[in-house]
């Protein structure tokens, strides 16, 4: 379940096998730390997911709730709001059948679910108190929650925004 990161690569550039120089992109760059979880139920690619603090019921060494995600809902019978990150792709699990899932714990993502009506780059990004479970929201005066993330653009509507996520030791 871990991710190594003590060796990060850094350069933008590499050698080909006939020793041409080759331009590798960003993503050597991008920094980002993903953690492979389990799921037992129906997670969209963008949504905030979090630890499923139900199986502490049965799980009293809290192992395999740490293991388990689903979508972060704060209006749940069950508030679900200790958040891990951003599902990187979509996975419907069961009980009988849990799934893989990839969830980026830091870093740039490429999307993540945004339910207030729009961000600026740089606003600070919580769990969505009001909205569908998986959302995120700007983090304001009146509803001070514990920033998940950070815009990396601005958008003026409801929907995806480009984030950075705070590795919070996860």
């Amino acid at each position: 379940m871990a991710t190594t990161t003590i060796l990060q690569y850094l350069q933008h550039k590499g050698v080909s096998v006939s020793g041409a120089s080759v331009e590798l992109g960003t993503s050597p760059l991008d920094r980002i730390q993903t953690e492979t979880f389990m799921c037992e139920t129906a997670i969209t690619a963008g949504q905030l997911v979090a630890v499923d603090v139900t199986k502490m019921s049965s799980d009293p060494t809290g192992g395999f709730t740490a293991l388990t995600v689903l979508a972060a809902d704060f209006n749940s019978a069950t508030v679900q709001k200790i958040a891990v990150g951003i599902a990187q792709s979509s996975v419907t699990g069961t009980v009988a059948s849990p799934q893989p899932i990839t969830v980026v714990v830091r870093g740039p993502c490429r999307a993540s679910l945004l339910a207030t009506v729009g961000c600026a780059v740089g606003d600070p990004l919580v769990l969505d108190t009001a909205g569908a479970a998986g959302s995120l929201m700007v983090n304001t005066a009146a509803n001070i929650g514990h920033v998940v993330c950070y815009a990396l653009e601005t958008v003026a509507a409801a929907g995806p925004v480009k984030v950075y996520v705070l590795g919070h030791g996860i």
